[in-house]
């Protein structure tokens, strides 16, 4: 999960210079009042809808996860139960994966991808 979240931080690290960086709003569209200043000048509508996503009516998405264990050797190892109690995800929020593994020399990979849509209210 920390991997996750790492990788959804660094896009939007680098996705927000790219729409907040651009041409000068034109005459005829009212920028946003005092951006702050770290953020450079506000973009234009028009510069907006080339770069905007979301035209496409199908999404492909992949996760590629190509893991080996071999050749690993477990001696006088001791495994154990674990469990997942009554109130584990009590006041959760967001996506959870869990992931539980009691053996040894095992390989666990796990990968999501979350598509998020947004839209105007009704």
């Amino acid at each position: 999960m920390r991997a996750t979240n790492l990788i959804i931080a660094l896009a939007i690290t680098f996705a927000l210079p790219i729409a907040l960086y651009g041409e000068e709003p034109v005459a005829d569209e009212t920028p946003i009042a005092d951006p702050p200043a770290a953020l450079g000048s506000p973009v234009t509508s028009a510069t907006l809808a080339e770069q905007r996503g979301g035209d496409e009516t199908r999404i492909l998405n992949t996760i590629l996860i190509d893991g080996d264990v071999t050749d690993n050797t477990a001696t006088n190892v001791v495994t154990g139960a674990n469990n997942i109690q009554n109130g584990s995800f009590d006041n959760a929020s967001g996506v959870l994966s869990v992931v539980q593994n009691t053996g040894a020399n095992v390989l666990i990979q796990s990968a999501t991808i979350v598509n998020v849509q947004f839209s105007d209210p009704p």
